[in-house]
């Protein structure tokens, strides 16, 4: 009798009365004991209001609804499909919502429903499939951003493939803690091409063309990342850089002259198939016949071996030095440029050129390491 009452009420009373009283009911359906009749009768008013002509009585009922774990399969329906002001709370709420329903969303909603969904705790492989493929970059931010989403290595393949220059998506991806290594490049990489169109890099200021300006941030940021990978990732890195064509002879060479000898030595033992033992012996005696082997069979021309064999063994001198290790990077890159004539840098052409680039790049980041060294003393 009192849902009766209820329906003949609700059909004249003003708008903001029929919210409350939505709301009051479908927390009264949720969680008192209403028995047989009641219960079915509550149920079917709540229905009935799915249809009202007022937005604010079917947000009312999405934010009751949203706050249960489980509601009619039939009201979760029709509250997905409203309006966004009426779906928001229910996906943003602790509802279960079948996966099939989220997936139809993800496909056909708008940004913020994706958004929501993506935002949503104990996201699956596959609807973490579903929101990679088809969904906004915003909701592809989200869902790297969640850390309870559960995201295949595919899967963030296809969002660095569709957003992989978009600074949000770059900052959420390279933030969670289970990232291969060779995404992580993938995503730097695609990141650092847009950067071709900034004006910095377009400008007067800069004498180099856009796209070796690129390539220089894409082989610093791959050492970047070699610096701390373990041995699983840095052999992960190393596949991926040479199933995809992108290890070169600058590259090794911007390793070995920055001391990233966990990257060289992979590198040279992948591109040779000598084991890593053999190669950290070639390059403990850098003269030796052994390491311009290792050298050959990784391919790198005859012409770069005495310039790898003469940075080993600066290194070697450098070593044990009382000083930070960009400082020891920039003496090793001040030999070699010394030995300009002798090693016939000037015919390397790139090579000749890195040089001096990594020479400076040293000098910018010991004359950092110094600057935070003063910086703590001072504190």
């Amino acid at each position: 009798m009192i849902i009766k009452s209820f329906l003949n009420w609700v059909q004249y009373a003003p708008s903001g009365s029929r919210a409350q009283a939505a709301g009051a009911l479908a927390r009264a359906f949720l969680y008192s004991d209403l028995e047989g009749s009641e219960h079915s009768e509550a149920e079917a008013a709540l229905t009935f209001l799915l249809d009202d002509r007022d937005v604010a009585v079917r947000v009312a009922l999405a934010e009751a609804f949203g706050a249960a774990k489980v509601v009619p399969a039939h009201i979760i329906s029709a509250l997905l499909v409203d309006e966004d002001e009426v779906a928001l709370p229910l996906l943003s709420g602790a509802t279960e919502i079948p996966e099939g329903e989220l997936v139809d969303l993800v496909a056909t909603g708008s940004a913020r429903r994706c958004v929501a969904v993506a935002s949503r705790p104990d996201i699956s492989v596959g609807l973490s499939a579903a929101i990679c493929e088809v969904a906004c970059e915003e909701a592809c931010a989200a869902l790297l951003s969640n850390e309870k989403a559960e995201l295949t290595s595919s899967s963030m393949e296809r969002i660095v493939a569709r957003f992989g220059e978009s600074r949000d998506v770059k900052d959420a991806l390279m933030s969670r803690d289970d990232v291969p290594l060779q995404i992580r490049h993938m995503m730097l990489r695609r990141y650092t091409e847009s950067l071709g169109d900034h004006p910095q890099v377009l400008g007067a200021r800069n004498m180099r063309a856009p796209e070796q300006l690129v390539a220089d941030a894409q082989d610093r940021s791959t050492i970047s990342l070699a610096w701390s990978a373990s041995d699983k990732e840095l052999q992960g890195l190393v596949e991926h850089l040479v199933v995809s064509a992108q290890m070169t002879s600058v590259l090794l060479l911007r390793a070995a002259v920055t001391g990233c000898f966990n990257l060289l030595t992979n590198s040279l033992s992948r591109l040779s198939e000598y084991d890593e033992d053999q190669v950290f012996d070639a390059l403990a005696t850098p003269f030796s016949p052994a390491l311009r082997r290792v050298l050959s069979a990784a391919g790198l021309p005859d012409r770069t071996h005495a310039l790898f064999q003469e940075c080993i063994a600066s290194w070697q001198r450098v070593e044990n030095m009382q000083i930070d290790h960009w400082s020891k990077s920039r003496i090793v890159a001040g030999d070699l440029i010394a030995l300009e004539d002798e090693l016939g840098v000037e015919d390397l052409g790139d090579l000749q050129d890195l040089l001096h680039r990594l020479s400076n790049e040293a000098a910018r980041e010991s004359a950092r390491t110094r600057v935070a060294e003063m910086l703590s003393d001072v504190a």
